[in-house]
């Protein structure tokens, strides 16, 4: 090949190895420069490492990189350690304590920021068709039990927006007057107590004509952030008599459980577009990308009404009665927008991988002599 190889380190909980091709194209991983003029080949595959081939034409790119190596990792701690001893180039995380363990350890890396897309949501996917989850009463219990003030100051370092919908408060198709779902508690356990939810045996945890409340929480496993809001969610959850049992899951996993509507609850990222297309997918009782399984005839009528409206503002109104719908019904929890993903770049092996302040591609990057 070369040039020595340009590493790429990730989690087999947060990425799917079977669709790198799909986070290269959308330019998650900045492989490929917009111009075009590069092609990309996978040569390799394993478990734990994915192999592409960079072409660049003619004109050759001696003193750039030529092959790049996903190499995969049981746990942000094992990628973690694997960036201490300098075996990584480049590694993107959503996690501040992964940054300040990084950057405690070695200076080797060259540790900045890309902001997200917007309308990226960190989401808990109820399932609706499960047997407790059915109801919507149930489903907005749940999300007031999360404490998500105090996640946003102690785990996300007050980067991130609090969420209540699918877009978020930027979108010009945001409502103002969406219920927020803040902490209460009390509110919560009435709500429950409505849906004959108590602790009648005396075992600390609630049940209802026998049925003991025990849901299994889905996580991105050995993601440091997903696992640390797992923790918290569990807890919450807990204190007010639900049983969760933890479910830590590789990506894969998790996209087969959501397809096939096989789990009970799953924290994961959704992405949306300020589309009908979009809402439509996730939550038409008709789509087959419905991960929810959410089922109401009234989001149906109105996205059949805005197929057949033609003035703009009328859509607009109809999309916002959806949301607000869809806010009410709670068919997920809507928990955050995160501002930002942080990179590590290892500038001890490359040079020319920014360009004021911006993340140059790959391709541009140049060995060190």
């Amino acid at each position: 090949m070369g040039s020595p190889p340009l590493v790429v380190g990730e989690i087999v909980g947060k990425v799917d190895p079977v669709d790198l091709d799909i986070y290269i194209q959308n330019a998650y991983y900045p492989v490929l420069s917009a111009s075009g003029t590069q092609q990309i080949e996978k040569v390799s595959e394993t478990e734990q490492e994915v192999s592409f081939r960079i072409y660049y034409g003619s004109a050759g790119a001696s003193n750039h990189p030529n092959q790049v190596i996903f190499r995969f990792y049981e746990s942000e701690h094992s990628l973690i350690g694997a960036l201490i001893k300098e075996e990584i180039d480049f590694a993107i995380t959503e996690s501040y304590s992964t940054v300040e363990e990084v950057h405690k350890s070695t200076n080797a890396y060259a540790i900045h920021f890309r902001y997200k897309k917007p309308n990226e949501v960190k989401t808990l996917v109820f399932n609706n068709q499960h047997g407790i989850l059915k109801s919507a009463a149930v489903r907005q219990a749940l999300t007031y039990l999360i404490d998500r003030h105090a996640i946003l100051e102690k785990i996300l370092n007050r980067t991130a927006d609090l969420a209540d919908s699918p877009l978020s408060r930027e979108s010009p198709l945001h409502l103002s007057d969406l219920e927020e779902y803040k902490f209460n508690p009390n509110k919560a356990i009435q709500l429950l107590q409505q849906e004959n939810w108590f602790d009648t045996d005396g075992d600390d945890i609630l049940d209802r004509y026998g049925i003991p409340f025990r849901i299994a929480l889905g996580y991105e496993k050995g993601v440091s952030l997903e696992e640390q809001l797992a923790t918290r969610i569990k807890l919450a959850w807990n204190k007010i008599g639900i049983d969760v049992i933890r479910k830590p899951m590789i990506k894969s996993e998790i996209k087969k459980c959501l397809a096939d509507k096989n789990y009970d609850v799953i924290l994961t990222t959704l992405a949306f577009d300020e589309s009908i297309e979009s809402i439509e997918s996730f939550f038409s009782s008709k789509s087959n990308d419905n991960i929810f399984g959410y089922r109401n005839r009234k989001i149906d009528r109105l996205i059949s009404l805005y197929r057949i409206q033609s003035d703009q503002n009328s859509r607009r109104l109809l999309l916002q009665a959806i949301l607000k719908q869809i806010n009410y019904d709670q068919p997920g929890a809507f928990l955050f927008f995160l501002w930002l993903d942080r990179y590590f770049v290892n500038r001890h092996k490359f040079t020319n991988f920014q360009s004021k302040g911006k993340l140059l591609p790959f391709t541009e990057w140049e060995f060190r002599k």
